[in-house]
């Protein structure tokens, strides 16, 4: 059910209360049926009537035939009376019905026929077996009785096909299958009206889907229930209150930037003035640890509030210039996928080359003898593998290194711990070119860190 949409979980719905209504009209039916008493005297209510209209015509006036053949004629049996018996060679003889008739009627002679037909045939019955098997058993039901009247002529009664009371059928099929037809139309007309009405949600749904915190989506027209235009008259005043804190936010970054470079600037031109040269080149070093702590802090933070350009950037190139850094530094490192023709991104190639140098100087510092880098284009999607033999992240913290100041070396000691941004501004600056970063683990043992970014079509 957690897959199943808001359409999916109404259909559901309906069906399961059609399905009951289905049953629940199917059980009515039976139970109807089982208290309805049988209207006829016998178990054989056409043998019955048959035998009646025989011996009405038999002692009639030939006068008051025809009113006597409308009177009788209905909806089970139709009777009329013919010259010359009829042509009976399509139909199945039934002498068991037959003694019935001479039973009813008390006629003794042989003027009376009866005949079942192949529709007719009780299950697991055939023309063979007419005549055969116990007495008082027919191989079939009544489909045409005829009767040698003592004018000479033939009464012919035959049986109508697919006559069934009114009461459980409609139209010559059961209630409950008009029931079911009726609920499914139903459901489609449902299923129309719910994809209209749930149409402002799903371009609500887009639309918070598009919003990037830098400018609030255009206002969207006023449609569906009145809970969806509440809806989405909230969601349109929380994106301005969005805008206009990240607004407030940027000013603020800018603001504490330009500050604390302004006081750092001071700082280290007075520590430049130090006559002890030990003394001023250990404030010097501290002073430029703390202005890269704060460039760095400042980074990330301005990072959410910063636009990111859009133009072609060759992801190979970038890549292979910062492993050829690297190599040239001393660090056994490896790139394959350097020739790869497709390799391009829409994005900022500043933001991009500080992506994988972060991904690349993590795994120089913690692996214990190489680093491998590979670029690769996987159909609509380009991927930077960047993959150490150091000792690797734990799979429980996976999620979590890519967090701010989060840092899987517990120290304190930048030279061994770094500040704990370097990836939190990776999967930072990631996200916003449309792509995602993730840690695995490499067949070494190590860390591996891929970086999928959408390709330039």
């Amino acid at each position: 059910m957690g897959r199943v949409g808001l359409l999916g979980r109404i259909m559901l719905v309906l069906l399961g209360a059609l399905s009951l209504l289905v049953v629940a009209t199917f059980g009515i039916d039976r139970w109807q049926r089982s208290q309805e008493h049988w209207p006829y005297g016998s178990r054989f209510p056409r043998l019955d009537q048959a035998a009646g209209i025989m011996a009405l015509l038999k002692d009639a006036d030939p006068a008051q035939r025809p009113a006597i053949l409308r009177a009788v004629s209905g909806e089970a049996l139709k009777a009329e009376i013919v010259d010359a018996p009829p042509d009976a060679t399509a139909l199945i003889r039934e002498p068991v019905l037959e003694a019935r008739l001479h039973r009813l009627t008390g006629d003794s002679s042989d003027g009376i026929r009866a005949f079942t037909e192949s529709d007719m045939l009780y299950r697991g019955k055939g023309p063979a077996d007419a005549g055969t098997g116990t007495w008082h058993r027919s191989i079939g039901g009544l489909a045409e009785a005829t009767y040698r009247l003592p004018d000479g002529r033939t009464l012919v009664i035959s049986a109508i096909k697919g006559h069934h009371s009114l009461m459980p059928w409609l139209l010559g099929q059961p209630l409950s299958l008009w029931v079911a037809v009726l609920g499914v139309a139903v459901a489609g007309l449902v299923t129309v009206g719910a994809r209209h009405e749930l149409a402002p949600l799903r371009r609500l749904t887009e639309a918070v889907s598009r919003f990037d915190g830098r400018a609030a989506e255009p206002a969207l027209a006023p449609q569906g229930a009145p809970e969806i235009r509440r809806l989405a008259q909230a969601v349109q005043a929380m994106q301005e209150r969005i805008v206009g804190l990240m607004g407030e936010r940027s000013m603020l970054i800018g603001a504490i930037s330009h500050d604390l470079k302004t006081y750092l600037t001071r700082m280290r031109l007075r520590a430049e003035g130090i006559a002890e040269p030990e003394r001023r080149a250990r404030l010097v070093e501290d002073l430029d640890t703390m202005t890269a702590l704060i460039e760095t802090a400042l980074g990330f933070a301005r990072g959410t509030a910063a636009e990111v350009g859009r133009s072609p950037v060759d992801l190979a190139d970038i890549v292979a210039v910062e492993v050829a850094e690297h190599a040239a530094q001393g660090a056994h490192i490896s790139l394959r996928g350097e020739e790869v023709p497709d390799a391009t991104v829409a994005g900022d190639a500043v933001a991009l080359r500080r992506v994988v140098a972060n991904l690349i100087g993590n795994a120089v510092k913690f692996g214990r003898s190489s680093v491998a880098v590979a670029v690769t284009r996987a159909g609509s999607a380009c991927q930077v593998v960047v993959e150490d033999d150091g000792p690797g992240i734990p799979a429980a913290e996976r999620s979590a290194v890519f967090s701010p100041y989060y840092r899987v070396e517990r120290s304190r000691n930048r030279r061994t711990g770094g500040t704990g941004l370097g990836l939190a501004i990776a999967r930072q600056i990631a996200e916003a070119h449309g792509g995602t970063i993730v840690a695995e683990t490499a067949m070494s043992g190590g860390a591996r860190l891929v970086v999928t970014l959408p390709a330039l079509a």
